[in-house]
């Protein structure tokens, strides 16, 4: 009986490691209701995961729109308890983010392409 080495991955294995190779990750730092647009990326992403860098830092929201097959649609409302958040299943050209408050926050925005 031959078993098999740790190393080795079947077929479906890889092919699912290879869907996480390609992605970018973007700090992004909000100061009051000022826009921060993250890059228009080459491949649009097919999974994008928001969080906050430092944990909850306080109560206030953020806005996110999302260009999904070339416009935007409604604008996503979020507080920094729902963090981390993640979108999927659709394939996502931008993304614009709003901070609510007079505070400087930081959320971050890994997306995979």
């Amino acid at each position: 009986m031959a078993n098999k080495p740790l190393h080795a991955y079947t077929v479906a294995e890889a092919s699912n490691l290879q869907v996480y190779q390609n992605y970018k990750c973007e700090i992004l730092t909000l100061s009051g209701a000022t826009e921060q647009t993250t890059a228009a990326w080459d491949t649009p992403a097919k999974e994008i995961l928001f969080y906050s860098p430092g944990g909850v830092a306080d109560d206030d929201g953020i806005t996110i729109s999302l260009k999904v097959g070339g416009s935007h649609g409604a604008d996503i409302v979020l507080s920094h308890d729902n963090l981390p958040f993640t979108l999927k299943g659709m394939l996502i050209e931008e993304v614009i983010i709003h901070g609510q408050s007079g505070d400087a926050d930081a959320i971050t925005v890994l997306s995979f392409h």
